[in-house]
């Protein structure tokens, strides 16, 4: 009898990655959306050096931590739930003072934020628009308008950090940040672990995960790693796409059978697909019995810095990315049918 085939958790990075090449010198690029983050509201400081950023009420604590490390002032405004900002609570704060930040977030690669820029511009034309483009590698960039656009790798591919900003006017600058982030060597060693199940225990493989994720956690103001910008030549980004894609379109298929909420676009490729559900953590139990390891956006750890959303208990994000197949889609649904 075969082994059930396990659904989710962190990519392998591939065993053959350690015959590589000896490393070229790539343009830098920062380490994680995060150190992305820091960097652009440093940038803001610069003009304006007394103004604040209005954040989502729905969004991970990691994003949110910046602000507060930097000293920014910060104030959530409503998201939705059809994963856009609630222009009546964002019109009221910018109205308070148009000269704050806002950013905004491309949820799962599937949200169109060009009206909401559109609308933001044409009242507030003071205000400083960012996107968060960490969910979305295949639209980064690619918005109405903003000011600063940040996107991330390594959710997406098999590296172990890689994100960079893309800003409107001028170039931002990266002597502050170091290199060599000491995190990437335990995210590496632990995925390239992963292709070696047989011959060595999995916990293993999670330890030095689990390492690296801490260490990222308390320092991560760095340039991406040469590790990364080598691997970053070998990912077949047209394969990613396409199956994704091809994944997420089954998985539509069958929720709308299922009458099940969710988000989808099927000209957009997603990150994950997102169901709203009202047993979710019911659901997300059964899954992980059945080796499915579906992540929720977010796990609260803060309601001071991540703001109240009931999308918080509600959302589950269904796993559709290239190490996939249809047959794997299918077996998702079959237990979310099972279970609904």
């Amino acid at each position: 009898m075969s082994e059930t085939k396990i659904i989710g958790g962190e990519f392998k990075i591939p065993a053959d990655v350690l015959q590589m090449d000896s490393i070229r010198s790539n343009e830098p690029v920062y380490s994680l959306g995060r150190t992305c983050f820091y960097a652009i509201l440093e940038d803001i400081r610069k003009r304006v050096p007394n103004g604040g950023v209005l954040l989502p009420d729905y969004l991970c604590s990691s994003v949110a931590e910046i602000p507060a490390r930097l000293g920014t002032p910060f104030k959530h405004y409503l998201v939705n739930n059809n994963f856009l900002p609630d222009m009546d609570s964002l019109r009221k704060l910018l109205a308070y003072d148009e000269n704050w930040a806002v950013l905004l977030i491309a949820y799962f690669g599937l949200v169109d934020l060009n009206d909401t820029i559109t609308e933001i511009r044409s009242k507030f034309p003071n205000s400083t628009i960012v996107v968060d483009d960490v969910h979305n590698f295949y639209g980064f960039g690619q918005h109405a308008d903003y000011d600063y656009c940040f996107t991330s790798y390594r959710k997406w591919f098999p590296v172990p950090d890689g994100a960079d900003v893309l800003k409107k006017n001028g170039s931002m600058k990266l002597s502050s940040f170091q290199e060599r982030p000491a995190y990437v060597q335990y995210k590496a060693a632990g995925n390239l672990l992963k292709n070696h199940g047989n011959i060595i225990d999995e916990t293993v493989a999670l330890e030095l995960l689990e390492k690296g994720e801490a260490m990222m956690a308390a320092e991560y103001l760095y340039r991406c790693s040469d590790v990364s910008r080598e691997l970053f030549k070998r990912i077949d980004f047209d394969m990613v796409q396409t199956r994704r894609k091809s994944n997420a379109e089954i998985l539509h298929e069958g929720l709308e059978k299922l009458n099940i909420r969710h988000l989808y676009d099927g000209a957009k490729t997603p990150l994950f697909v997102p169901i709203i559900v009202p047993n979710r953590d019911r659901l997300r139990k059964r899954l992980f019995s059945e080796m499915i390891f579906a992540p929720v956006h977010w796990p609260v750890e803060s309601k001071e810095l991540q703001g109240t959303n009931e999308l918080y208990v509600t959302e589950l994000s269904l796993i559709c990315d290239q190490r996939y197949d249809g047959a794997d889609m299918e077996r998702i649904l079959h237990v979310i049918k099972d279970e609904m």
